[in-house]
């Protein structure tokens, strides 16, 4: 039997030596096919160019196995996509265009700005650069496209949201630790006096954590978006999405306290009014220096 799939799939996986005979994967690799095709009908993709781009994004290891859990349909219309074939661009725009006003429906966009980010996403999408290819080479197969495309253009719809909103704010990155009637002395003193050190120390300890937990807190905080939305943009349970927001948090707090503990000399019970201050002022902590500070 000729190795028409077999060969760029493995050439693709550069050489990796096949798990099973080569007319064994030949025949695996053509019903994949089949079965992509057939999502698609009307759809003409090289069946050697499909073949060598589902190497590329299939695990190094656990295939053939991997391979049961792969949207095949999906990852097909995605590749065709990328190589420029007229139908299946258009079945893109007809099926999956869509979506990007699910997505961004609860963010409530002027009318001007959602066709910005319909401009954008079938810019990122669709159309390849002198240096990288259409966005949707990247897309890996492991979940629906629908799922995949909700959180990209979710993605570029808070990016560009925060980027207008740089625009028309000035920096207000000090914390709005006011004095208020019912503080006692003691933490009215703290907030007048080491105010500016506060807000020095909270940045730094934000600016320590991993780019993940400030874009958990960043999303979260000044994007707004629910644990739910969290767990979906980042295609993980809510549990764990809830996790990495408690973690972050409690990170940001510990070492805002390590920085303070080395700048200034204060008492256990001072510190303690500091954390408990920083910690019920987050929210609108957070949305500051998130908004002034973060890429």
């Amino acid at each position: 039997m000729p190795q028409h799939l077999a060969q760029p799939f493995l050439g693709a996986r550069e050489g990796a030596a096949p798990s099973e005979s080569l007319p064994s994967l030949e025949a695996r690799l053509a019903r994949a096919l089949d079965t992509a095709r057939a999502a698609w009908p009307g759809v003409e993709l090289d069946g050697a160019r499909f073949v060598a781009h589902l190497a590329r994004h299939l695990p190094a290891e656990g295939f053939p196995e991997s391979l049961e859990h792969f949207h095949l349909g999906d990852f097909y219309l995605a590749c065709a996509c990328a190589q420029r074939v007229p139908a299946a661009l258009a079945a893109f725009e007809s099926r999956f265009l869509p979506e990007v006003d699910v997505a961004v429906a609860r963010m409530k966009l002027p009318a001007s700005v959602l066709d910005e980010v319909r401009q954008q996403f079938r810019q990122k999408m669709l159309v390849a650069t002198p240096d990288a290819p259409a966005k949707l080479a990247a897309y890996p197969g492991t979940g629906p496209l629908n799922g995949w495309v909700r959180a990209a253009a979710l993605w570029l719809a808070l990016d560009l949201q925060r980027r207008n909103a740089s625009e028309s704010h000035e920096d207000d990155s000090a914390l709005p630790f006011l004095v208020e009637p019912g503080d006692d002395p003691e933490l009215a003193h703290l907030k007048t006096t080491y105010r500016a050190e506060f807000s020095a120390a909270f940045a730094q300890a934000l600016s320590a954590l991993a780019p993940r937990q400030r874009n958990v807190l960043r999303l979260k905080y000044l994007d707004g978006l629910s644990i739910d939305e969290l767990g979906a943009l980042y295609g993980v349970h809510r549990a764990t999405a809830a996790r990495w927001a408690v973690s972050a948090q409690e990170s940001l707090l510990e070492e805002t306290r390590r920085v303070l503990t080395e700048r200034l000399r204060l008492t256990h019970s001072q510190l303690d009014s500091v954390l408990r201050l920083i910690s019920s002022q987050l929210d609108v902590n957070l949305s500051r220096l998130l908004r002034s500070r973060l890429d």
